[in-house]
């Protein structure tokens, strides 16, 4: 059996595993499901569908300026139809090599070799990863009661940690680059210049557009709650998705089934939502953003066709430097 098969049969137990598991947990009650359901406002939702396609776009622009930053031309809109085929390769194809997509589009236009174009993903990157980082820490302040109550308090505490540790880290690379020991390593190199457009003057144009992906994101996530019936303040939605988010990019679970339901249905106790509509929006959430998306994914990547051959040339070739960093220079 093939590796990346075997994985995706881990991926698929696990996620088996947790859902048995929450599933005993909890008292469920199948009719109150159906009936959630069946009381869905559908002009809600249908509204809901178009956030895919808006965060998508915004995030698309946002990697077309950290390109353009790095001294080369990508034209928006194929940005975003780089950004919609990768998306759909990455729900698909197990190890999320849908990044990977991303890199082979960028370099057919664009004369860039391996390294500085994957930088501009990992870069693009940093910033969602870096969103989900300091909220993660302000539901932590939060939903242990350490912030009194005050949810916007922790966003802020969170908001203040995450810059100053990412601020502490690149300050401890460039010393680190210093010594000969670390300079040599390619590795480092590679992840101190990711890192510095989030942090230089060049950040806080790439941080707003960041900014405005999210809130396009929580204003759809709030119309499939207004969907339920479920009135939800979006600094709470920010809150509670951040801990989802951080919980699906676990691999243990098969495109976040498991780890996303049984977060939901902790996390949103805390506002007295039942189980039954925890899980309600859980199936909600999937259609309109990972099922819906990548249908439309589908439609860019036939008109911008790749082969899976082709991904994973430039697989191989991200593996082969993972293994052997020393003495490349990016």
């Amino acid at each position: 059996m093939k590796k990346s098969h075997r994985s995706l049969l881990i991926k698929i137990a696990g996620s088996l595993l947790i859902l048995y598991v929450l599933f005993r947990l909890i008292d469920f009650d199948s009719e109150t499901f159906t009936t959630v359901l069946k009381d869905l406002h559908p002009g809600y939702y249908l509204l809901s569908l178009a956030g895919v396609v808006i965060v998508l776009a915004i995030k698309s622009f946002r990697w077309h300026r950290i390109i353009k930053n790095e001294g080369h031309n990508y034209p928006p809109l194929k940005a975003f139809g780089a950004y919609m085929a990768s998306f759909t390769i990455g729900v698909i194809t197990p190890g999320r090599i849908g990044e990977i997509a991303r890199l082979y589009y960028l370099r057919q236009s664009c004369e860039l070799s391996f390294l500085p174009a994957f930088r501009t993903i990992v870069t693009d990157r940093i910033f969602d990863l870096g969103v989900l980082i300091m909220l993660g820490m302000a539901a932590l302040l939060h939903f242990s009661g350490l912030d009194g109550g005050n949810a916007y308090l922790a966003v802020l505490t969170g908001i203040v940690l995450f810059f100053t540790t990412l601020l502490l880290g690149v300050f401890l690379l460039k010393l680190l680059l210093r010594s000969t020991a670390f300079g040599q390593f390619g590795f480092f190199q590679f992840v101190r210049d990711s890192l510095l457009q989030a942090v230089d003057r060049r950040a806080l144009p790439l941080w707003l557009i960041t900014l405005a992906a999210y809130m396009a994101f929580y204003l759809a996530i709030d119309l499939i709650f207004l969907s339920l019936g479920i009135d939800i303040r979006i600094v709470d939605i920010a809150l509670v998705l951040s801990v989802v988010g951080l919980a699906t990019i676990l691999p243990i679970s098969w495109a976040g089934f498991g780890t996303r339901e049984i977060s939901l249905v902790y996390l949103l106790a805390f506002y007295d939502i039942p189980a039954e509509v925890a899980l309600s929006f859980s199936l909600l959430q999937f259609g309109a953003f990972f099922l819906w998306g990548s249908l439309i994914g589908l439609v860019f990547w036939l008109l911008m066709p790749i082969t899976m051959e082709q991904i994973k040339t430039d697989s191989q070739a991200l593996k082969a430097l993972l293994k052997g960093s020393k003495n490349k220079t990016v």
